[in-house]
């Protein structure tokens, strides 16, 4: 049976991916691994793909309806168990917790600092807690491309979110197992945190226990920039390491070679239990102890076996596990890499083949991480010679000594520590000096026809490689394919105008055809009040670096022309750093001595580091190219007082007029009309989300707009948009969308004529 395994996990993939409704070109693309079993004309090989191939449909239709909910959205009472630790950021506290056979996400505030702590000593693995509150279905993505919360949770088979109000009578019962091994990892992870050189702290916690979510968000971006972000988790090369150690420790110890394997297949689960059971540790585990187990009792089982058996078993427990992106890029990843053994072997220096496995691994990565994360990185492939050695052989060991000998040692302790410490931060500034504007490529989200393409043209390239073309041959149809998907995206016949849902805020994307110009007015922004420190988020949500900037780039957009900031409002201009520094932004756009508001300041300093010239915008000044007419009609004078000193943009493209005015006013509607009563509105965007000081009478009689947008944020504070002026807005004629209820809006032209969409339904 070696060699059947590989078949045998394809088409057990192409039955899991008809029994969860998989999108049909995807089911088509798996199916086609059929015409090579067929051509094989090997029976067993064809029975046991069969037996697979119906496994795998079964398990699919088993996650979709054996795990159907019970519940109903609205008040909800009932004891809860929690299943692992939650995570607790400021005084929020969010985690996995189980009634019934039903699992739920549940989040809970604290009311005070003393209840926090109580919470922090209380909650673990086993925790039974009343809890009290509503339950929510969990938001679809608002936004195109945008990361789909509800598919996600639904992916672990969760249906609603939980939002507690109250917490009470908690105890804990006793643990089993896993339970324990949680226990022994959440109070390592303390220890380190508690021991350990601040700045070293996150990259302990990785590289020990898998636990990423303590680095700072600008130098995670930034190792995922440079391709090497999967050093900090526990990688396939990192088990074993860990697992020849702990065999080279049991053999020193006296035990006999059988006893030491025995040992093994005992120690790897343990392992990946206090790794948190991530999905690459789970397979480098697994695939540790089948091999292990296979050369003790002399099976037919070679590596790549060993992960198609464990594909296998992994994607029969659980079917919805391919749509995890660890889970992907871990078996992707190390299929080609085995499968380009052959290929491997024919590189002989250190310097070589490292190169061809940086370029192996890069290339089975790269239609995960288009579609996923929008880009991947150029960097990478040189990166990783330095940050693999690096990471595996020097600071994993140094990490290790440190936590046994804090124990063991303290004396030692804080020489290693100081060591590992100032390698992270050798590796922190050998990325900065690294990473630049090209270290990545930002392809967009391809369509399902891009990605399978993708692959297709990876697979060719190693095919062709490992039969001896030469490699400019070999990489040609994935270059093609490439700068197809970038030609398409970059140079689309098509222009785009989308309000983005950024929740309570502003962001609108003028996207014309044939590359002519991408204008981005204003970038949303989260506004704050001040809080007591322990209430406070150490990852806080933030629009721009967590809507704006992926939206931008799942559109395959690189570079703003124009960054039109209105006015230095927080929920207009506060994402506008992370665009500035995420993105190539030409030229920036303000409001006459806005620049005096602390805020816009900020945003203008950013620019300044940048070198991007910034300049003040106000009646009468404007642009024009073969696609549309651009001009402001407001503000009217140098003194900035606020809303009524937005810039207030007039387009002309797509077939239609357009009138984008910031939070414009009132008062400041009155002299745009007396200043512009002949111009007609097609769409206006409704100035000040909604407020009943803006969108007067006067505005919609003198101008009759046929749609307006109106940019707010569900269940917002404000109460905006107020009830008067949709009234208004409806007593005239004027079909309203708004982000609240919408989703993002988005409208799509080509020449003259075009199309309003909405994300919701």
């Amino acid at each position: 049976m070696k060699g059947n395994w590989l078949f045998a996990a394809l088409a057990a993939l192409s039955g899991i991916l008809v029994g969860l409704h998989a999108p049909p070109l995807l089911v088509l693309s798996a199916h086609l691994i059929w015409i090579r079993i067929f051509l094989s004309r090997n029976r067993p090989l064809l029975l046991l793909s069969a037996v697979f191939y119906g496994l795998g449909i079964f398990s699919g239709y088993f996650q979709a309806f054996a795990y159907d909910t019970k519940f109903h959205a609205g008040s909800a009472r009932m004891p809860v168990r929690f299943s692992d630790y939650p995570r607790i950021d400021g005084n929020a506290v969010k985690g996995k917790a189980e009634a019934g056979k039903e699992t739920f996400m549940l989040t809970y505030y604290a009311g005070s600092e003393a209840e926090l702590e109580t919470l922090k000593q209380t909650l673990s693995p086993g925790t039974v807690c009343m809890a009290q509150g509503e339950l929510e279905a969990p938001e679809p993505n608002r936004n195109p491309s945008a990361f789909h919360y509800r598919n996600y949770l639904a992916h672990q088979h969760i249906h609603w979110i939980l939002k507690a109000d109250r917490l009470s009578a908690c105890n804990s019962p006793p643990q089993h197992l896993h339970g324990f091994l949680k226990k022994i990892r959440h109070r390592s992870l303390l220890q380190i945190q508690k021991t350990f050189p601040e700045k070293s702290v996150p990259y302990a916690e990785a590289l020990l226990f898998g636990e990423q979510t303590d680095f700072d968000d600008d130098v995670y971006q930034l190792y995922q920039r440079l391709g090497v972000v999967h050093l900090l988790a526990i990688s396939g090369l990192h088990v074993q390491l860990v697992a020849g150690f702990c065999y080279y420790l049991l053999i020193r110890l006296g035990l006999t070679r059988e006893r030491a394997t025995v040992c093994l297949l005992g120690v790897m689960p343990v392992y990946a239990g206090l790794c948190g059971m991530n999905p690459p540790v789970v397979r480098s585990a697994a695939m540790t102890m089948l091999l292990v187990l296979a050369r003790q009792k002399k099976l037919p089982i070679g590596p790549l076996d060993a992960l198609s058996i464990c594909f296998i078993l992994y994607g029969l427990k659980n079917a919805n596990i391919v749509y995890n992106i660890g889970f992907q890029l871990s078996f992707a990843v190390c299929a080609a890499l085995l499968l380009s053994g052959p290929l491997l072997e024919r590189f002989r220096g250190p310097l070589q083949k490292g190169l061809a496995i940086s370029f192996i691994s890069q290339l089975a990565a790269l239609p995960i991480l288009s579609y996923s994360f929008y880009e991947f990185s150029i960097a990478g492939l040189v990166a990783n010679l330095f940050y693999v050695p690096l990471y595996t052989y020097v600071l994993l060991p140094l990490a290790g000594l440190a936590f046994v000998t804090e124990w063991v040692a303290p004396p030692l302790f804080s020489v290693f520590a100081a060591c590992f410490d100032g390698l992270v931060r050798l590796s922190e500034k050998t990325g900065e000096a690294i990473d630049g504007r090209w270290s990545t490529l930002v392809t967009g989200r391809p369509p399902y026809w891009g990605s399978i393409l993708m692959a297709g043209a990876g697979v060719y390239c190693l095919a062709a490689m490992e039969n001896g073309k030469k490699t400019i041959r070999a990489v040609l149809p994935l270059v093609c394919v490439l700068m197809l998907l970038l030609a398409a995206n970059r140079y689309s016949l098509f222009g785009k105008i989308t309000f983005i849902d950024v929740g309570q805020g502003d962001s609108i994307l003028i996207r014309l055809p044939l590359s002519r110009g991408a204008y981005l007015i204003d970038t949303g922004g989260t506004v704050r009040f001040p809080e007591p420190a322990w209430k406070r988020r150490e990852h806080p949500f933030e629009t721009g670096k967590d809507i704006v900037v992926p939206f931008l780039k799942s559109q395959g957009i690189t570079t703003i022309d124009k960054l039109i900031l209105t006015h230095s409002d927080e929920d207009h201009i506060g994402g506008a750093t992370a665009v500035i520094t995420s993105l190539h932004v030409k030229e920036i756009h303000i409001s006459p001595h806005s620049w005096e508001k602390p805020l816009m300041q900020k945003v203008l300093a950013c620019a300044r580091q940048k070198k991007i010239p910034v300049y003040e915008m106000k009646n009468g000044d404007g642009w024009q190219n073969k696609s549309g007419v651009f001009q402001y009609l407001s503000p009217f004078d140098e003194t900035y007082e606020g809303n009524n000193d937005s810039l207030v943009l007039y387009a002309k493209t797509g077939g239609k007029t357009w009138l984008f005015t910031g939070d414009l006013e009132q008062e400041g509607e009155e002299k745009l009309v007396a200043a512009y009563p002949d111009i007609r509105i097609d769409v206006l965007k409704a100035g000040h989300h909604g407020s009943k000081t803006s969108t007067s009478e006067t505005l919609i009689r003198k101008y009759h707009p046929r749609i307006a947008v109106i940019s707010v944020g569900k269940h917002n504070r404000f109460g905006h948009p107020s009830p008067e002026v949709v009234k208004r807005l409806s007593e005239n004629g004027v079909f309203i969308f708004r982000t609240d209820e919408d989703g993002a809006v988005q409208y799509r032209f080509f020449k003259e004529k075009g199309t309003f969409s909405t994300v919701l339904p």
